[in-house]
């Protein structure tokens, strides 16, 4: 059985949901440990990337990436779900909308901002997901989200009077189901989502991807090659380069001394730094502890890091 330690990338179907393509993955692979980067609803189908074994343990430096759909909103009505599986929720109107008028509210709707998560949807009040009181009846209060919107684009459709198709390309927590939502409001007519497709997930892409029927026809040591290595990932992480001495001290979990490899930023948003092996593996994720004649981060001058995240245990070290 080969070593299954890296990153999957479904082109999930429709009618699925993440969890049941994550036990599908179990399940094929015999692999316990396995988690997703970030949920799709059942509705939606496109990247969702898995990460496996060793790999779940850099889910949380990941599952915050940028994320990019395609899809169409539906005008006239809205629903309480924000998309085509909810109730009627407002009078049905004929939609009078001009390309104009959907470029002007592309370009309003862009950049930061706070967003009204739908009220079915995960967001938990006083622990309780936000869909379950939706279901009951049960007034649902949330609050807006800071969000930010980096692309946006509507485009009225060839096929359909009454609707209009979209790409996006925004941060993780964005609802796309709101952005069709408050298009609707905004233009005064209603509008709900009817169809999404994820494109980008933070590293990941379709170009990347399985579907779901090839994975289950491909061979094991197949899906194995296919897999995405532990050093591909969190390329924005700076580098470390262990010796033999480092890698021991990083398996055990000790602090380890390392010079930070010639090229690399010293400083930035995060001070977490990949640590490769000297065959170049990812073998953890470090933070500074302190530098040794020096405050700041020098490359010339040995650091010594803590590894917070290992990769690699006494017996494979």
């Amino acid at each position: 059985m080969p070593q299954l330690d890296g990153f999957l990338v479904i082109d999930k179907p429709e009618g699925k949901t993440s969890h049941d393509v994550v036990q599908a993955v179990r399940r094929r692979l015999g692999v316990r440990k396995v988690g997703h980067l970030g949920t799709l609803d059942p509705m939606a189908t496109g990247v969702l990337p898995l990460a496996l074994g060793k790999a779940t343990r850099l889910v949380e430096f990941l599952k915050g990436g940028r994320k990019a759909y395609e899809g169409t909103i539906r005008l006239g009505f809205s629903t309480n779900t924000y998309d085509r599986e909810g109730l009627l929720a407002s009078d049905v109107v004929v939609p009078e909308v001009t390309q104009e008028q959907l470029t002007q509210q592309a370009a309003k709707m862009s950049g930061e901002q706070l967003q009204m998560p739908p009220p079915f949807s995960a967001k938990k009040l006083q622990g309780v997901p936000a869909y379950r009181l939706a279901r009951q009846g049960k007034p649902v209060l949330l609050a807006a989200c800071p969000v930010h919107i980096d692309a946006l684009s509507f485009t009225l459709s060839v096929s359909a009077t009454d609707e209009v198709e979209f790409t996006i390309c925004c941060s993780a927590g964005t609802y796309v189901r709101s952005v069709a939502h408050d298009l609707g409001s905004d233009l005064g007519c209603g509008a709900h989502l009817v169809r999404l497709r994820r494109t980008e997930s933070g590293e990941f892409s379709l170009s990347q991807s399985l579907s779901l029927n090839e994975f289950e026809r491909l061979t094991i040591e197949v899906l194995a090659a296919r897999l995405i290595p532990l050093n591909e990932v969190l390329g924005e992480f700076p580098v470390l380069r262990a010796d033999a001495e480092a890698e021991t001290a990083i398996a055990q979990g000790r602090v380890f001394s390392c010079r930070i490899a010639e090229g690399q930023p010293q400083s930035g948003e995060t001070s977490w730094h990949r640590v490769l092996s000297s065959e170049g593996l990812l073998i953890a994720l470090a933070k500074p502890v302190a530098a040794s004649g020096a405050n700041d981060l020098d490359h010339s001058t040995a650091v010594l890091w803590h590894p917070a995240v290992v990769l690699i245990t006494r017996d494979n070290s």
